[in-house]
């Protein structure tokens, strides 16, 4: 059953005028002069056409309006903006971004969902059902914006879940692969600590599926943020959404114009890479780096061709079959919704 828009169209209508009056007062305030210097900030959250930013030189936030033709910002971007004397701001300029994260959306193309990060934190854990076919999704959307990934394995006081689901196990074929693994518990503090001195001074994001843990390991790296937390669903064993927006959330430092931060991220259930065709995604599989180009057809897609050399590869143990079939599943699945 659809979920009904909270706000009626009279309810949106009043809104939009609102909101419309509060651009027409800043534009009236810049053309009197009324507006400050400009400022650099750091955009927190984004909440439709306003933002949260983060004053770089003092870090008070301010809520601000968004200008027209800036693109899509996003939590990390760095910003230029002012402020009217209600200290409502205006955010003006968005710097060139070194890294931005993105997926695709069925109305809006590729969406960029975090800007500037240095590496991206996969969660996962065994409650929701731990999926090596969602977390390979996101590997290969992450190697695709050329972003360092780093696996956090949440939840471990849940030995029982992580033994009859052979978790580890199935983690060990990504540390083979270079990919770190840190196992963390929010009940006990177990990796936490270990977590926090690789985040602290870097700009990071944590991605997953809905319930994993993502917005408890905020609330442990950062005790007074008391972000909200749901249980996942005993019935279904899925994750409730309870993140609705990307939020950042900034380390201590007395370093003002180098603090690291992390960016908690709403979960999702499903990654699409419809965007990508089958080159793409086989680009997004380390292991077959090596195989790439080695292949008696040029245009082969390695799922039945003869003579694939990613398939030799699989027969010869030099690539694990569950991470081959992972691939055939994403290019399958792609090309039906294409």
């Amino acid at each position: 059953m659809a979920k009904r828009d909270k706000l009626t169209q009279r309810q949106k209508r009043q809104v939009a005028k609102t909101q419309r009056k509060r651009l027409n007062k800043q534009s009236q305030a810049e053309e009197l002069g009324d507006l400050s210097a400009p400022m650099e900030g750091l955009l927190v959250s984004r909440y439709g056409e306003q933002a949260d930013v983060l004053a770089l030189k003092d870090h008070q936030k301010f809520r601000c309006y968004l200008r027209q033709n800036l693109g899509a910002p996003v939590p990390g971007d760095k910003v230029r903006f002012r402020l009217d004397p209600n200290q409502q701001g205006v955010v003006e300029t968005i710097h060139e971004r070194h890294s931005v994260l993105q997926r695709p959306s069925p109305h809006q193309g590729l969406k960029p969902v975090v800007a500037n990060i240095d590496k991206v934190f996969v969660v996962i854990a065994p409650l929701p059902d731990f999926s090596a076919l969602l977390l390979d999704r996101y590997l290969v959307a992450i190697r695709d914006a050329e972003i360092p990934v780093h696996i956090i394995a949440n939840k471990w006081d849940l030995s029982e879940e992580f033994n009859n689901q052979q978790i580890e196990a199935q983690l060990q074929t990504y540390q083979q692969l270079g990919y770190p693994v840190t196992f963390v518990s929010t009940k006990n503090g177990k990796g936490i600590d270990e977590l926090a001195t690789i985040a602290k001074d870097i700009s990071s994001v944590l991605v997953g599926q809905s319930g994993v843990g993502k917005s408890s390991i905020i609330n442990r790296l950062f005790p007074s943020q008391h972000s909200k937390v749901d249980l996942v669903s005993s019935n279904s064993r899925l994750g409730q959404h309870t993140t609705t927006a990307s939020q950042l959330f900034l380390f201590d430092s007395d370093e003002l114009q180098h603090e690291g931060f992390i960016i908690d991220s709403p979960g999702i259930r499903e990654f699409g890479l419809w965007h990508m065709d089958s080159h793409t995604v086989a680009n997004g599989f380390v292991e077959f780096d090596p195989h790439i180009g080695g292949c008696k057809f040029r245009d082969c897609k390695h799922v039945n061709e003869p003579g694939c050399a990613i398939i030799n590869a699989v027969k010869t143990g030099e690539i694990s079959e569950s991470r081959w079939l992972s691939y055939c599943k994403i290019i399958a699945n792609e090309e039906t919704n294409n």
